[in-house]
């Protein structure tokens, strides 16, 4: 069960969570690596935008694709067999990707099909790595876990652009092979870490047996409750889908103005940067800005830099800054989204309800790369980027034109009381409670 506050030690002497910690912060730098890689490698060999948002469209499928699967399945069986099971069969497709670079066979079908199969291994591994987190730490100090995880994550990337430049620039199949052996700390973390990390076999023995259907419905209840995550849902999936968009042309744009590998891995650093920044400067930020703030500061600053982005696409690093002020103000938002999911979303279908959010939220994002490399192939890179700054700014006007926004404050104030316990929250009425059939609908 998940750690009460009197018994948690701090995070710093937390050994589960220090390792876990650590294991995923080389997978991150490996992945941060590999992600730079790809689209320098398909633009490389195919020379065309348009293969390049087609494998990266694959990924997306394949992580949409899995999600709800995914989250079942990690209120089902052994979450940490998921986490392993998912960073084993990555270690296999990046090595496989390696070796093929190497050989010089790189096809972009097979490219296409690799990043497919890893989208559903990253849905695996996602549903699992939270409901996990929430074992490993007492409630009181997700807040605090879950900015480490972003300062983490920006980090790596800081570190893993360059490198994968870097990288790039020295053989083509280095970053593959780097992200290949990344996958292996991620693997033993999961496999040395003490604490049980879920679901209870307790529960599922004096709970009655349920379908698969009835478990994606009744996590879907839990959402459709709250007026607030069902906005939530919609204007995360819009949003990420235009800033995937935004990422993925930002590369293309530099490339297209003659920007070297080692020029785009510094510039998506700096992008880096000030994610960690953002990270960092996370908890001060939410305790004294409103969320509503945030989300509308947001808002407008995506117009803002994307504008900037397209009129400074020939200079890498006032582009990248525009880029970065976004990132800057994401980060301390997903952790307060983050937040106030976990301590409210009971563990026993934790992994249903936050990969159905996740699905929700990435749900159009492979949308994105395909369109954007369409445009950027037929026009110019500037024309998409300036579609996407058209839509940031509708959804900055809906910001200020949907009542449920007004939940967010009440939502941050009652977290600042204090996280509830996982299982402190009235759990959501079961298909067999209501009498109604379950229908699956992220």
């Amino acid at each position: 069960m998940p750690r009460s506050e009197t018994e948690a030690p701090p995070l710093w002497r937390n050994r589960d969570y220090n390792l876990w910690w650590g294991g995923s912060a080389v997978s991150q730098l490996g992945s941060g690596v590999s992600q730079l890689a790809y689209p320098l490698l398909i633009l490389g060999v195919a020379d065309s935008a348009s293969a390049a948002g087609i494998v990266a469209a694959c990924a997306n499928i394949g992580y949409l694709g899995a999600s709800i699967p995914a989250g079942v399945a990690a209120d089902r069986v052994s979450r940490r067999a998921l986490l392993i099971v998912s960073s084993v069969v990555q270690l296999v497709l990046m090595a496989a990707v390696g070796l093929a670079v190497a050989g010089g066979h790189v096809w972009v079908p097979q490219m296409a099909v690799t990043a497919l199969v890893q989208g559903v291994m990253s849905a695996m591994h996602q549903a699992a790595t939270t409901p996990a987190l929430r074992r490993i730490v007492a409630p009181a100090q997700l807040k605090v876990a879950f900015a480490r995880e972003q300062a983490r994550d920006m980090g790596t990337q800081l570190a893993g652009s360059p490198l994968g430049g870097l990288l790039f620039g020295l053989a083509r199949w280095i970053p593959f092979a780097f992200d290949a052996v990344s996958y292996l700390f991620v693997t033993l973390a999961a496999l040395f870490i003490r604490g049980p990390l879920g679901p209870d076999r307790a529960e599922e023995k004096t709970a009655e047996p349920t379908s698969v259907r009835q478990d994606v419905a009744e996590g879907l209840q839990f959402l459709r409750r709250d007026s607030f995550l069902r906005f939530l849902l919609l204007w995360a999936a819009l949003s990420n889908c235009t800033l995937a968009g935004l990422a993925f042309m930002f590369v293309v744009a530099l490339r297209h103005h003659g920007a070297s590998a080692s020029v785009i891995g510094t510039s998506e650093s700096i992008v880096m940067a000030c994610g960690l920044l953002g990270a960092l400067a996370a908890g001060r930020i939410v305790r004294r800005v409103s969320g509503f703030q945030i989300v509308v500061t947001m808002s407008w600053l995506m117009v803002a830099g994307t504008l900037g982005i397209a009129a400074l696409a020939a200079r890498p690093w006032p582009a990248a800054l525009c880029f970065g002020s976004l990132v800057f103000f994401m980060t301390p938002l997903n952790v307060t989204f983050q937040a106030r999911m976990a301590a409210t979303v009971p563990d026993r279908i934790a992994g249903r309800v936050m990969t159905t959010t996740s699905m929700a939220a990435q749900s159009l994002k492979w949308l994105a790369p395909l369109v954007c490399g369409a445009l950027a192939d037929h026009f110019s890179p500037t024309v998409p980027v300036l579609a996407l700054a058209a839509v940031f700014a509708l959804l900055a006007v809906a910001i200020h034109l949907t009542p449920a926004l007004r939940g967010f404050d009440d939502g941050s104030r009652a977290e600042g009381a204090g996280l509830a316990a996982p299982d402190a929250v009235p759990e959501p009425t079961t298909p067999e409670k209501t009498g109604r059939d379950a229908e699956p609908a992220r």
